[in-house]
C-alpha cells in the first residue's frame, strides 16, 4: 500500500472490485491514518476510543467476505476493536516502510552491460505487457504476501493480482517504471508513484529482480536509479516498504542508506462462518 494512501487520520472503508472477481469473495478494504494513533501530530482525548469505535461499526455493517483491514502497528487497542466486531481475525503480517533522502542512497556503478533505463526506453509498448509479467512472475513467485494469511484466497490468483498491479502501475505512465537490464535482457523492475504530499517524494511500489540476477549487488543499482529520477523531479526522498518478514531486502535497503520510519499492521476480518 502506497505511504500517501496511510497519511491522514480517519478512517475509510471501501469497495475492492478487482480483488473480489480476483478471488471470487467479496472484499474492502479498511484503513486507518497514520496520524489517528498514539502518540500522533493531532492525537486528542478520546480520539483512539473514537476510532476504535469507528472501526467496529464499519465492519459490523460492511457485506464483504473479507475486509483487508490496515491501521499504524502502534495502535494496539485496534486489534481489539477488530476483534468485537465478531468477525474471525486472521493475522496477516505487518508493512515497515524506509526511507532516505535521494541524495544519500547509494549504490555500486553500474557494471560491464548493466543499466537502468525508463520502461519506455527499451521496450515497444507491445512487448512491455510480457516484460512486466515475466520478471513480476519471476521474483514473486512464493511470496509470502497478506493474501497468504487467507484459505479463502487462492495464491496463484495473489500472484496474477501483483501482476496486474505492477501492469497498471507500469502501462499507465511508462516513463513511472523502471527496468534494470543487462546485456539487453531485463532482468529487474521497479514501478514508482510520484507524491503530490508535502513532503514531495518518489515511492517505490513494486521492486524486484529476476531470481538468476539477484545475489550480485544488483539490486543496489536498481536503487540507485530510483533516486536519480528521484532527484532530477525535484523530489527530496525515495520511499519504498514492504512486509516485515521480508528481512534480506531490507538489509539491502541498509546497506544502501534507507533507515526504516513507520510499521503498519495488517489482518484480514473475515465474516463469521466463512472459513469451515
Amino acid at each position: 500500500m502506497s505511504w500517501d494512501g496511510l497519511l491522514g487520520s480517519g478512517v475509510t472503508l471501501t469497495d475492492s472490485p478487482a480483488e473480489s472477481a480476483r478471488f471470487g469473495v467479496g472484499m474492502s478494504r479498511l484503513t486507518v491514518g497514520w496520524d489517528a494513533r498514539p502518540g500522533g501530530p493531532i492525537t486528542g482525548d478520546g480520539l483512539m476510543e473514537s476510532v476504535a469505535r469507528e472501526v467496529t461499526d464499519l465492519l459490523r455493517t460492511d457485506p464483504a467476505e473479507v475486509v483487508v483491514v490496515r491501521y499504524p502497528a502502534e495502535s494496539l487497542v485496534l486489534a481489539a476493536a477488530v476483534a468485537r466486531s465478531g468477525r474471525q481475525v486472521l493475522a496477516a503480517g505487518s508493512l515497515t516502510y524506509w526511507s532516505a533522502a535521494a541524495s544519500e542512497v547509494s549504490g555500486p556503478p553500474p557494471a560491464a552491460g548493466l543499466k537502468v533505463e525508463t520502461l519506455s526506453r527499451v521496450t515497444d509498448e507491445a512487448d512491455r505487457v510480457a516484460v512486466v509479467d515475466a520478471v513480476v512472475a519471476d521474483s514473486f513467485s512464493g511470496y509470502g504476501n497478506h493474501y497468504a494469511a487467507n484459505p479463502l484466497l487462492d495464491r496463484e490468483a495473489a500472484l496474477e493480482g501483483y501482476q496486474e498491479w505492477a501492469r497498471r502501475s507500469a502501462l499507465s505512465n511508462p516513463d513511472d517504471a523502471l527496468v534494470l537490464v543487462l546485456d539487453g535482457r531485463v532482468v529487474g523492475l521497479a514501478t514508482l508513484l510520484d507524491s503530490e504530499a508535502p513532503d514531495a517524494h518518489v515511492e517505490v511500489l513494486l521492486a524486484g529482480l529476476t531470481t538468476a540476477a539477484q545475489g550480485q549487488g544488483r539490486y543496489g543499482t536498481l536503487l540507485a536509479g530510483v533516486a536519480q529520477v528521484a532527484g532530477a523531479r525535484g523530489r527530496r526522498d525515495v520511499v519504498i516498504s514492504t512486509q516485515s518478514h521480508n528481512i534480506r531486502v531490507q538489509r539491502a535497503w541498509a546497506r544502501h542508506g534507507l533507515r526504516p520510519f513507520a510499521a503498519v499492521e495488517t489482518v484480514h476480518a473475515v465474516r463469521a462462518g466463512a472459513i469451515t
